[in-house]
């Protein structure tokens, strides 16, 4: 134990030669009972038995000087009989470290993550089941939950804690009588300042001892975890490790979805434990490189990957990164484009294989993008290959109330709502297939904060009803979204990113592909038809886009899509053809000049129409004279 030697080499240093020095009594110490054969947990002055909770073969927090600090305020406000308030930025580690106090004395304690939904009466309901059972509970994000609703949970919380104070073993609460186990405690932890979150009422604040978590030592973690992977040369990769993503905060662009913060570092750490596993006599520095470039690569701008990899050569400067072997992925990814209609361009599979690597470290991610970045396309390509059961669905297309459930306000009936329903069956589904719950549409606090017990750590859904749904190990919640400009950094540090941009792919992609859907005497014009776009429609549309004001904002892509859908509705009376004659060639050309009329250039104002009615006029006097052979 890394941490028991540190605390150990510490104490010598310091000199502590009795139990009352402050480096002794500072520590989380064990003590059994010779007469009574009970074992008792301390720490500072307080002291907790010891309950024998079996908690199942879970792993265990890396202990920091930070969680040190919040154990010995936790302990002392335990000791008091009041409750302990984590308080922080997102990925400090708040909710962790009360979950692991509790391993330390074996206990149960519940994680509920809460919601504006919740009611008075839930919160009570709640509070019966630990004051029954004599559990802890974290309620994560509290200051969610409405002010007037916190008045009241701040009178039924000092109810508990006047009945524990006073030694009582039945008590009356809410109308019930109860009986009192005393060794129940409510912890509750917030991030102060985020969108949606309340200022806590006085009196329930008095209820909480704070504890400030500020931004724990990544290095020391990093190291303790490479060393419980099977990593002989710990110390040297962390520090090398940190520093990547130090200096990319520091040096790569701004950016909505940009996170390197400690749960980015657990990312790359937990895919630098599954190479380990996989490769073991492979040098230890080409695993940690690896881990670090899937865990980061994917979600980088086309200008930031350049500087990322600049930034990974100085600190790995000996190493070369062998090609991941993905035959059969990829194999079956090649399939699945031709059979879309898709080009398998190397950026777009470059894409995909980024999302099958996303996948395997974290069981949350988003695919994030302006339109015609290929999401969509990327998704279902990935999807199929590997034989994915996808549940698709559109969060802005229903309520809150239709989505996760909602109590009936005359009966107080409770009614599933969609996305509980489906996590609810993925989950009882004991097959091994993959199952990933892809939600297609923007991403906003009012929706997305529900979910952060699902993407983080914990992967529960917990509903207002107070029923937590524990996703299954072969589970995955997927986002496709534009942008991520108001999401919160809670949500956004939570889940892996998979970058798209419209312009690695360009609108050759699409061309091409509505190539394939033209009847075979129209195909054999390709050539003739890949002028005209190279000829007219480009220098059109980049006219459009840097000379024109547009009224509504879109790529080359799209305009080019609009030209295609137009140009379509034209191509109808020549399916039928066996040749195309020149004068039907002639047609065709005037049928294209129209569609790029209507589809590049009606989308700005009259000014603008003005302009690019004189550019195409000049750029058509010498580009129409295609003739066929």
């Amino acid at each position: 134990d890394v941490h028991s030697r540190d605390v150990i080499q510490e104490m010598m240093e310091q000199n502590v030669s009795t139990t009352d020095d402050f480096e002794w009594v500072s520590q989380l110490r064990y003590y059994m009972d010779a007469e009574t054969q009970k074992l008792s947990v301390s720490m500072m002055s307080a002291t907790l038995s010891y309950d024998y909770e079996y908690l199942g073969n879970a792993g265990r927090l890396v202990i920091t000087p930070l969680t040190d600090r919040c154990y010995r305020t936790l302990m002392s406000a335990l000791k008091l009989n009041y409750g302990g308030a984590p308080e922080g930025p997102a990925g400090t580690g708040k909710t962790e470290t009360v979950k692991d106090l509790a391993k330390a004395v074996a206990k149960q304690c519940i994680v509920f993550n809460c919601s504006d939904s919740l009611d008075y009466l839930a919160m009570a309901k709640f509070f019966k089941g630990l004051a029954s059972s004599g559990a802890w509970s974290c309620f994560d994000e509290f200051n969610r939950i409405n002010v007037e609703v916190l008045s009241v949970v701040a009178q039924q919380i000092l109810t508990i804690q006047l009945a524990i104070r006073e030694g009582q073993t039945q008590f009356h609460f809410e109308g019930v009588e109860l009986t009192l186990v005393p060794s129940c405690a409510v912890f509750i932890t917030m991030n102060p300042g985020y969108a949606g979150r309340s200022e806590l009422p006085d009196n329930l604040r008095a209820l909480f001892r704070s504890v400030a978590m500020m931004v724990p030592d990544y290095a020391l973690i990093a190291e303790i975890m490479l060393y419980s992977y099977g990593y002989c040369n710990a110390r040297v990769l962390s520090k090398k490790l940190v520093t990547s993503l130090r200096l990319s905060s520091e040096q790569l662009s701004s950016q909505c979805h940009y996170d390197f913060g400690m749960r980015n570092v657990m990312a790359i750490l937990v895919a630098a434990g599954n190479l380990k596993r996989q490769f073991l006599d492979e040098q230890e520095e080409v695993l940690v490189l690896r881990a670090i470039n899937d865990c980061n690569l994917s979600k980088f701008t086309s200008g930031d990957i350049p500087l990322f990899e600049g930034i990974t050569k100085d600190l790995f400067p000996t190493v070369t990164l062998p090609e991941p072997d993905y035959q059969v992925l990829m194999t079956a990814i090649l399939s699945e484009c031709a059979r879309l209609n898709l080009q398998p361009k190397q950026e777009f599979i470059q894409r995909c294989l980024q999302i099958y690597e996303t996948a395997s470290v974290r069981h949350g991610f988003m695919v994030v993008g302006e339109a015609y970045a290929a999401k969509s396309s990327a998704l279902k390509v990935i999807i199929a290959a590997m034989k994915i059961a996808a549940h698709v669905i559109n969060p802005k297309a229903q309520s809150m109330a239709r989505l996760y459930g909602s109590f009936d306000e005359a009966t107080h009936e409770w009614a599933n709502g969609v996305l509980a329903k489906t996590i609810r069956e993925c989950s009882a589904d004991q097959s091994d297939v993959k199952k990933w719950i892809v939600f297609d549409g923007p991403v906003d606090t009012l929706w997305i904060e529900n979910m952060n017990t699902v993407l983080d750590d914990n992967k529960k859904l917990c509903l207002a009803s107070g029923e937590i749904i524990k996703l299954s190990s072969s589970m995955s919640i997927v986002f496709e979204v534009d942008d991520l400009s108001v999401a919160s950094p809670a949500t956004i540090s939570r889940v892996g990113m998979v970058y798209m941009e419209p312009k690695q792919l360009g609108w050759n992609a699409i061309v091409a592909s509505w190539f394939n859907t033209l009847s075979p005497a129209l195909q054999a014009l390709k050539s003739e038809w890949q002028t005209l776009f190279d000829s007219i429609f480009e220098p059109a549309v980049n006219f459009v886009l840097t000379n024109v004001t547009s009224i509504i904002y879109l790529t080359a892509e799209g305009y080019v899509t609009n030209l295609l859908r137009l140009l379509n509705t034209s191509l109808t009376g020549y399916s039928d053809e066996e040749k195309i004659s020149t004068k039907q060639w002639q047609c065709l050309e005037s049928l294209f000049v129209y569609s790029l009329i209507w589809s590049v250039g009606v989308n700005t104002n009259t000014d603008g129409r003005y302009k690019f009615s004189a550019f195409l006029a000049d750029l058509l006097n010498n580009k129409l004279s295609t003739k066929l052979s």
